[in-house]
């Protein structure tokens, strides 16, 4: 789901699973990091700048993993482009729905319990709830 449009990134949230509440990737269409320009890091500083404001203003978000990892591409044969994987993470609980949410590895790289399903961070938020996280980020992003 398409948080924001620019003009050079998208910001697309990750409706299918927030194991990481307010995650996103933010999407670019170079195909390496050296081919961006000094316009479009300053577009990517900007976007990853009112991410961190719009979570820590709706989640009382503790910090940010913002990491770009292309090794995919390679491995699935498809033309790789530049994104980078926006995870917010939490020392504290927080407390949205009627749900108790816990950042079960916090501190910790946020994947490196990703191929465990006893170890992994849950989702622990229905298909609507993702929804309705969305919409209040999309209510509280501002790009300027």
């Amino acid at each position: 789901m398409e948080l924001y449009k620019g003009k050079y990134f998208e910001v697309v949230f990750v409706d299918w699973c927030q194991e990481f509440i307010g995650q996103c990737i933010i999407s670019g269409n170079k195909e390496n990091l050296s081919d961006m320009t000094s316009e479009e890091w300053t577009e990517l500083g900007k976007i990853e700048k009112e991410l961190e404001r719009v979570c820590k203003k709706l989640f009382n978000t503790t910090m940010f993993n913002f990491a770009c990892l292309m090794n995919n591409a390679y491995r699935d044969n498809e033309k790789p482009h530049v994104h980078f994987h926006f995870v917010p993470r939490y020392k504290d609980k927080v407390y949205l729905f009627n749900k108790t949410y816990a950042d079960k590895h916090f501190g910790y790289n946020f994947w490196k319990w990703a191929n465990s399903k006893f170890k992994r961070q849950k989702d622990i938020f229905t298909k609507e709830e993702r929804l309705e996280i969305f919409n209040m980020m999309k209510d509280e992003f501002k790009y300027d």
